[in-house]
């Protein structure tokens, strides 16, 4: 009589699970019981054909690292050598829990779709083989690379604008600047009508009501499309506009001590604020105060609130001190805000409102060129 079979299914948790590989798991098992009823005398050679197999299929597998290739257009763009480093300590210590992702080229190679950072702590520490998971090649390998990394990598802030916002514009076909101007247009009209907290119940809900609650929030067509990618990557559209989108115009110097001295985005963001324009400085010179600033921010590992004690100390050193305020001005600006109110304005002729258009765009540009 043919020994117990174990419960093959067992073999593959943790396993990257799709639909057409869950139903081969099915063909294959149905397959077993086919054989155990027959009591063939081959049984046992079969049933071991079968296991392997479902295991090349679905489950974890060993794979010549030299047999492995990068993906050129995955999310992750900052891998350091301390990071390599770091993780060959942790796997010649406890070796390699969490397989890597591959997906099967036609040339008999494989390409990473995700564990980069593993893959080369493996190299690195001379080991011949990595343990990985095979799955079909997706339809959007870009797509599927963001959301893999979303879900089990910690991208830095800057990997993670790029890939998002790259993502955003091929799905899409908004550029950079349309996209912050969509977004801050709908979020600046969910505050006016309070409905921020709606938009972010959003995030814990299926698709179709998430097109739904956007209808009903008054967000559709293009402004729909843009927010939904935001939603599927589990993304709050509010955040992304404070602390996602502003990483896309830091200066060179602040993007590369993100990439390769870990330099925190919230950090980052407070030290951009010692620009030229802020300083009253050349470019050159202000880029050389933040990479002054920012090592001492590396090297003492101040907090947010400690780096905008020392910004504000640096821009004591170039801001005159300012002129007092204008009386004049000040009454202006009340007469402004509650004397222009949406009621008074819609009770403007047109005549008068061209007027108003014209006399306040002429101040603004006054008012632009002093301040330089």
């Amino acid at each position: 009589m043919a020994k117990a079979l174990p419960q093959i299914g067992d073999k593959f948790k943790g396993a990257v699970q799709k639909t057409d590989q869950e139903q081969k798991i099915t063909d294959l098992q149905a397959e077993v019981e086919r054989l155990r009823a027959s009591q063939s005398p081959e049984l046992e050679i079969e049933i071991a054909k079968l296991r392997e197999q479902l295991q090349t299929q679905t489950g974890e597998i060993a794979i010549d690292t030299n047999l492995i290739d990068p993906n050129l257009n995955q999310p992750r763009q900052t891998i350091t050598q301390e990071s390599i480093q770091a993780k060959a300590r942790l796997l010649k210590k406890h070796g390699q829990i969490t397989p890597v992702i591959l997906v099967p080229q036609d040339n008999g190679r494989y390409m990473l779709l995700d564990g980069q950072l593993r893959w080369e702590a493996a190299k690195l520490l001379g080991w011949e083989t990595i343990g990985a998971l095979i799955v079909p090649q997706p339809q959007d390998l870009d797509q599927s690379s963001l959301l893999t990394f979303l879900g089990f990598e910690d991208l830095n802030p800057l990997d993670k604008a790029e890939a998002i916002f790259k993502e955003i514009t091929k799905s899409i076909g908004l550029e950079i600047n349309e996209i912050a101007t969509t977004l801050g247009a709908v979020l600046k009209r969910l505050e006016r009508n309070n409905q921020v907290k709606e938009l972010t119940k959003l995030l814990i809900a299926n698709s179709e009501e998430q097109q739904q609650g956007l209808e009903v929030l008054g967000i559709i067509n293009e402004e729909q499309a843009l927010f939904l990618v935001f939603l599927e990557f589990g993304l709050n559209p509010a955040s992304v506009k404070s602390n996602l989108l502003p990483m896309l115009s830091l200066p060179e110097d602040l993007k590369k001590a993100i990439r390769y001295q870990e330099l925190k985005g919230a950090h980052a963001l407070a030290l951009a604020t010692l620009s030229s324009k802020i300083l009253k400085i050349s470019e050159q010179g202000a880029a050389i105060e933040r990479i002054k600033a920012t090592e001492q921010v590396l090297k003492q590992s101040l907090t947010v609130p400690e780096t905008r004690h020392l910004i504000k100390g640096i821009k004591a050193k170039y801001l005159t001190s300012e002129q007092s305020e204008s009386k004049e001005v000040k009454v202006i600006i009340q007469k402004i805000s509650s004397g222009l109110s949406e009621i008074t304005l819609a009770n403007a002729s047109r005549e008068q409102l061209q007027s108003l258009q014209e006399i306040l765009s002429q101040k603004l540009d006054e008012i632009g060129k002093l301040m330089g």
